[in-house]
């Protein structure tokens, strides 16, 4: 089986780890068969085409500086097998497209995988195994949403209503549809960045209680300000 990948990058002034993750990607799967976007803010001002142009990725500038709008760009147009939704600052395992295919081939309709930090604290080891099964808060933050390119057009991609918590929102239809999808156990390797500015508590308790307002249906607006009120990004 031949698998065509599209790989769809939403940045706000991520040249620095587009400089990394770019090359990264194309080393780790076959050029013929990924193709990569990078859907860039309307914000940004770091000139982050140059990086794309060097590494063979189309560059899509948005009019939006909202995730959800940014992959949707990206994902509802991909004419590819499978899409894989990418935060600049994450790097999947060396072997995610094989993986993807794999889980394809087991008739799994979408998935993501666990994720480990680029950090040595064992408080961060602990957030990482709660990655590897499903739960409450399987799915999101960073862990590489994937989908069978059909099955994420025929639901309507992300929801435009969110500004934060798309991937939950995006998982919880998953799961309502009885979607099949797979949680790969083969890390990808997270910035630590966020806990490194604030702190391990701060970053799990602000988390925590922007997933329960989440789920109580708080306005997306309030949702956003909260959560960039209380965390530096």
């Amino acid at each position: 089986m031949i698998m065509k990948l599209d790989i769809v990058i939403p940045t706000l002034n991520e040249r620095k780890n587009l400089q990394e993750l770019l090359p990264y990607l194309r080393d780790n799967s076959p050029h013929t068969c990924t193709n990569i976007t990078v859907v860039d803010s309307v914000l940004s001002d770091d000139n982050t085409n140059d990086i794309c142009l060097q590494y063979d990725t189309r560059y899509i500038p948005s009019d939006k500086t909202q995730r959800s709008h940014q992959m949707n760009e990206g994902g509802l147009a991909s004419k590819a097998d499978a899409i894989l939704f990418l935060h600049a600052d994450v790097r999947p395992a060396p072997d995610f497209y094989d993986q993807i295919k794999l889980a394809l081939t087991e008739k799994y309709k979408a998935g993501f995988f666990s994720y480990k930090f680029d950090s040595d604290s064992w408080l961060l080891r602990i957030n990482s195994k709660t990655t590897k099964s499903d739960g409450w808060f399987a799915g999101g933050g960073d862990q590489c949403q994937f989908f069978d390119r059909e099955t994420f057009q025929a639901i309507g991609g992300y929801c435009y209503m969110h500004k934060i918590m798309e991937d939950f929102e995006m998982m919880g239809r998953i799961r309502e549809s009885d979607i099949p999808f797979k949680i790969i156990d083969s890390p990808a390797l997270v910035s630590a960045r966020k806990y490194e500015k604030n702190s391990y508590l701060r970053v799990n308790l602000i988390n925590l209680i922007t997933f329960i307002k989440y789920k109580r249906n708080t306005d997306t607006t309030e949702l956003r300000k909260f959560y960039k009120k209380w965390l530096k990004s």
